[in-house]
């Protein structure tokens, strides 16, 4: 039984999987099934119907074992989801672990990390949004005063032109100067 017989879709759309992300058609594979896993029934059905735009609901895709305990995981989903409503259709996912992978660019990896640290979703990361950062990041467990601080710190450090705020190209040459941010905005396949 050939690849394309394991799957309920087309060659052509298996293509342009390939052609859209930085997976192989073993890689494809092997996503399709993980997400299938969430829901078979519905996703099984979906495809077999050619219905490649079916989504899984948030509360289903938060089960996978990379979103489960991430802090982010509700604005991964809203920034990934075609829709921003954080239900996934396996286009969405797929492009979530291609951009998350070790293969995807550190621009790219970049662009999407500034959109899911924009909480408020204004197009620049403002103090608000890094106490939301903070706050995620330590479980909510710092006082006020401290988590300030560390604000005021990462505005000193990132705000290249000192206005209380970092844009998407302060965020990007921040992120080009990290040499760990590739290998932490990974998903694992």
């Amino acid at each position: 039984m050939g690849a394309s017989e394991s799957l309920p879709m087309s060659e052509k759309q298996m293509e342009l999987y390939q052609e859209e992300t930085f997976f192989t058609r073993k890689e494809i594979i092997h996503i399709y099934k993980s997400f299938e896993r969430l829901s078979e029934l519905k996703v099984q059905s979906a495809f077999l119907q050619g219905n490649y735009n079916f989504k899984l609901d948030y509360e289903e895709i938060i089960l996978l074992e990379e979103l489960r305990n991430n802090p982010f995981k509700d604005r991964i989903c809203k920034v990934f989801s075609d829709d921003h409503s954080g239900n996934m259709s396996f286009s969405d996912y797929l492009d979530m672990l291609s951009v998350m992978s070790l293969e995807a660019p550190k621009d790219l990896k970049s662009a999407y990390a500034f959109k899911i640290y924009d909480f408020n979703d204004d197009g620049m990361i403002d103090r608000t949004d890094l106490e939301e950062l903070v706050n995620r990041v330590t479980g909510d467990r710092m006082r006020t005063e401290d988590v300030d601080g560390i604000v005021d710190n990462i505005l000193k450090e990132c705000d290249l032109d000192e206005n209380e705020t970092i844009m998407a190209l302060e965020f990007e040459e921040i992120i080009q100067k990290s040499p760990d941010f590739t290998s932490n905005f990974f998903m694992e396949v």
